[in-house]
């Protein structure tokens, strides 16, 4: 089986100064990515991971718990204001 997520990042609202569905999309966007970064802290820490969290994590549950390879491709702009 092969998983490709595309999390398209992290929504800032005050820079994109979205509205209505737009933010709602960016603040699930960024909730999901916020339980990805906790599931993978925990593997780190070999805590208890909730795969419960969030539908993203329910998917990539078998990716992440060692059950197979994963790879994982980042884009990233190296402009100060995109630092956080």
């Amino acid at each position: 089986m092969i998983n490709i997520i595309d999390l398209a990042g992290s929504e800032c609202v005050s820079k994109t100064k979205a509205e209505g569905l737009v933010k709602k999309e960016g603040d699930n966007i960024n909730k999901s990515l916020l339980f990805l970064s906790n599931a993978i802290r925990s593997l780190g820490q070999k805590e208890y991971v909730n795969y419960r969290d969030s539908k993203l994590t329910r998917i990539l549950q078998s990716s992440l718990s060692g059950n197979c390879k994963t790879s994982v491709i980042c884009t990233v702009n190296s402009l100060a204001s995109n630092s956080a």
